[in-house]
């Protein structure tokens, strides 16, 4: 691709197109784009104007940046099916390709309902509940971070019995409950700085917010209010009616 130096559009924004097709064409998920100066080289241009066409282009989330190793293509988001049984972990499975998945346990205490959390869980605002944040990962690479809100008089001693895994298969198991996905709202945002870290994300990736009600499938309560913040480079939601 010819670089048009004195048209109306930006040197950078070329560049990355031609950088995008090169990916395209020739490179594979997971591998490591040429150094920045092979490519500066290449398309005749100084390194500021290579790093704002790379930046780019991970922003739109073809590249990632990994510290200390280079930069990367990105996988293509997974086709990822939303409806009132999803599960993480067996839908990852379901999926299938090799595609590992993980749990970690990033935060579990006690708080104070706020209005939003309250109003969901049919609570009093300032009613004790459980908050358990998670990190889900796929093929060891960070994806999404959940909030999850509970009631607490239903589930004595979560705090003991969750350690990490699946949320949904300690409810079922320790308590015999079975969430059901009630209702899903989508919005989009940008990262907070801890979300941004937690996720590996660029603060100008945009990422779904997906807020849930899980309710038990027998008696109907209001189990679970989640707040999940995914990278959307990771994850494609297929909506299924």
């Amino acid at each position: 691709m010819d670089i048009d130096r004195w048209g109306p559009r930006p040197v950078y924004e070329q560049v990355a197109e031609a950088i995008a097709g090169e990916i395209t064409a020739h490179l594979r998920p997971g591998e490591r784009l040429p150094a920045e100066d092979a490519l500066a080289a290449r398309f005749a241009v100084n390194r500021h104007t290579l790093r704002h066409a790379v930046d780019h282009l991970v922003a739109r989330g073809w590249l990632e940046r990994r510290r200390g190793l280079g930069t990367f293509v990105c996988d293509r988001p997974l086709d990822y099916p939303l409806h009132s049984q999803t599960r993480f972990s067996e839908t990852i499975d379901a999926i299938g390709q090799g595609h590992s998945h993980g749990t970690r346990l990033v935060r579990l205490a006690t708080q104070a309902a706020d209005a939003e959390v309250a109003g969901v869980l049919g609570l009093r605002p300032g009613n004790t509940v459980w908050r358990i944040d998670t990190l889900r990962e796929i093929d060891a690479r960070p994806a999404t971070v959940i909030t999850h809100w509970l009631p607490l008089e239903p589930l004595p001693e979560l705090g003991l019995r969750y350690r990490g895994g699946s949320l949904h298969a300690c409810l079922r198991d320790a308590y015999g409950f079975a969430p059901r996905r009630s209702w899903t709202r989508v919005a989009a945002q940008l990262p907070t700085a801890e979300e941004a870290a937690l996720l590996l994300a660029p603060r100008q990736l945009p990422l779904l917010r997906l807020r849930t009600l899980n309710r038990d499938g027998e008696a109907g309560i209001a189990l679970e209010y989640a707040v999940a913040r995914t990278r959307s480079d990771r994850l494609e939601l297929r909506i299924e009616h």
